[in-house]
Protein backbone atom coordinates (compact mmCIF):
# COMPACT_ATOMS: atom_id res chain seq x y z
CA UNK A 1 0.00 0.00 0.00
CA UNK A 2 2.80 2.55 0.57
CA UNK A 3 4.83 1.49 -2.42
CA UNK A 4 1.64 2.31 -4.35
CA UNK A 5 0.98 5.99 -2.32
CA UNK A 6 4.61 6.93 -3.26
CA UNK A 7 4.37 5.70 -7.12
CA UNK A 8 0.94 7.96 -7.05
CA UNK A 9 2.82 11.07 -5.17
CA UNK A 10 5.90 10.63 -7.52
CA UNK A 11 3.62 10.44 -10.48
CA UNK A 12 1.33 13.36 -9.58
CA UNK A 13 5.14 15.07 -9.19
CA UNK A 14 6.35 14.22 -12.80
CA UNK A 15 3.04 15.22 -14.54
CA UNK A 16 3.08 18.39 -12.62
CA UNK A 17 6.60 19.29 -13.18
CA UNK A 18 5.97 18.18 -17.22
CA UNK A 19 3.15 20.53 -17.90
CA UNK A 20 4.75 23.36 -16.47
CA UNK A 21 5.75 25.02 -19.52
CA UNK A 22 2.44 24.38 -21.32
CA UNK A 23 0.57 26.77 -19.76
CA UNK A 24 -2.00 28.68 -20.86
CA UNK A 25 -0.90 32.57 -22.25
CA UNK A 26 -2.87 35.28 -20.64
CA UNK A 27 -4.41 37.19 -23.03
CA UNK A 28 -2.09 40.27 -22.02
CA UNK A 29 0.52 38.77 -24.31
CA UNK A 30 -1.87 38.99 -27.24
CA UNK A 31 -2.63 42.10 -27.14
CA UNK A 32 -0.56 44.99 -29.41
CA UNK A 33 1.35 47.32 -27.73
CA UNK A 34 -0.79 50.22 -28.60
CA UNK A 35 -3.86 48.07 -26.99
CA UNK A 36 -1.76 47.58 -23.70
CA UNK A 37 -0.25 51.44 -23.96
CA UNK A 38 -4.67 52.68 -24.36
CA UNK A 39 -4.97 50.19 -21.47
CA UNK A 40 -2.50 51.96 -19.58
CA UNK A 41 -3.23 55.12 -20.36
CA UNK A 42 -6.98 55.03 -19.23
CA UNK A 43 -5.60 53.02 -15.84
CA UNK A 44 -4.12 56.05 -15.32
CA UNK A 45 -6.64 57.99 -14.76
CA UNK A 46 -7.10 56.15 -11.62
CA UNK A 47 -4.06 57.52 -10.36
CA UNK A 48 -4.21 60.33 -7.47
CA UNK A 49 -2.56 63.07 -9.48
CA UNK A 50 -4.89 62.02 -12.76
CA UNK A 51 -8.42 62.03 -10.53
CA UNK A 52 -10.87 64.82 -11.13
CA UNK A 53 -10.11 67.91 -8.79
CA UNK A 54 -12.71 69.17 -6.59
CA UNK A 55 -13.16 72.05 -9.06
CA UNK A 56 -13.88 69.72 -11.72
CA UNK A 57 -16.40 68.06 -10.20
CA UNK A 58 -18.11 71.23 -9.37
CA UNK A 59 -18.21 72.32 -13.16
CA UNK A 60 -19.29 68.86 -14.75
CA UNK A 61 -22.41 69.34 -16.17
CA UNK A 62 -22.34 65.76 -17.52
CA UNK A 63 -19.79 62.07 -17.13
CA UNK A 64 -17.89 63.43 -19.66
CA UNK A 65 -14.16 63.25 -19.22
CA UNK A 66 -12.52 66.55 -18.29
CA UNK A 67 -10.48 68.41 -21.00
CA UNK A 68 -7.19 67.37 -18.69
CA UNK A 69 -8.47 64.03 -18.57
CA UNK A 70 -8.99 63.87 -22.45
CA UNK A 71 -5.62 65.07 -23.18
CA UNK A 72 -3.48 62.48 -21.11
CA UNK A 73 -5.71 59.28 -23.31
CA UNK A 74 -5.21 61.06 -26.99
CA UNK A 75 -1.49 59.98 -27.46
CA UNK A 76 -2.50 56.48 -26.91
CA UNK A 77 -5.37 56.82 -28.50
CA UNK A 78 -4.04 57.96 -31.70
CA UNK A 79 -1.12 55.35 -31.54
CA UNK A 80 -4.00 52.86 -31.42
CA UNK A 81 -5.80 54.32 -34.49
CA UNK A 82 -2.21 54.34 -36.14
CA UNK A 83 -2.44 50.81 -35.46
CA UNK A 84 -5.15 50.03 -37.60
CA UNK A 85 -3.09 51.69 -40.85
CA UNK A 86 -4.73 54.92 -40.10
CA UNK A 87 -2.44 57.98 -41.10
CA UNK A 88 -2.23 60.89 -39.50
CA UNK A 89 -3.92 62.93 -42.29
CA UNK A 90 -6.70 60.60 -41.78
CA UNK A 91 -7.18 61.06 -38.37
CA UNK A 92 -7.00 64.73 -38.69
CA UNK A 93 -9.91 64.92 -41.41
CA UNK A 94 -12.00 62.18 -40.08
CA UNK A 95 -11.68 63.74 -36.66
CA UNK A 96 -11.18 67.60 -37.35
CA UNK A 97 -8.63 67.20 -33.96
CA UNK A 98 -12.05 67.03 -31.67
CA UNK A 99 -11.11 64.89 -29.07
CA UNK A 100 -14.69 63.27 -28.23
CA UNK A 101 -14.01 61.92 -31.95
CA UNK A 102 -10.39 60.43 -31.63
CA UNK A 103 -11.48 59.11 -28.25
CA UNK A 104 -14.58 57.47 -29.69
CA UNK A 105 -12.80 55.81 -32.65
CA UNK A 106 -9.88 54.38 -30.39
CA UNK A 107 -12.74 53.00 -28.02
CA UNK A 108 -14.09 51.32 -31.28
CA UNK A 109 -10.94 49.92 -32.57
CA UNK A 110 -9.95 48.76 -28.62
CA UNK A 111 -13.50 46.80 -28.49
CA UNK A 112 -12.63 45.08 -31.63
CA UNK A 113 -9.44 44.24 -30.51
CA UNK A 114 -10.39 42.66 -27.61
CA UNK A 115 -13.56 40.68 -29.36
CA UNK A 116 -11.33 39.85 -31.82
CA UNK A 117 -8.49 38.09 -29.18
CA UNK A 118 -11.56 36.77 -27.53
CA UNK A 119 -12.83 34.77 -30.28
CA UNK A 120 -9.64 33.75 -31.33
CA UNK A 121 -8.57 32.39 -27.43
CA UNK A 122 -12.17 30.38 -27.55
CA UNK A 123 -10.66 28.01 -30.56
Amino acid sequence: MKIKLLYAILLAGFISCSTESSTINPMSTKKTEEVLKFEKSIKSLSNPENRETPEEMKNRQSLELSDRRKDLLIPSAIELIKSTGATQKQITEATQGDRDKILTWAVKIYNEKLDKINQNSKN
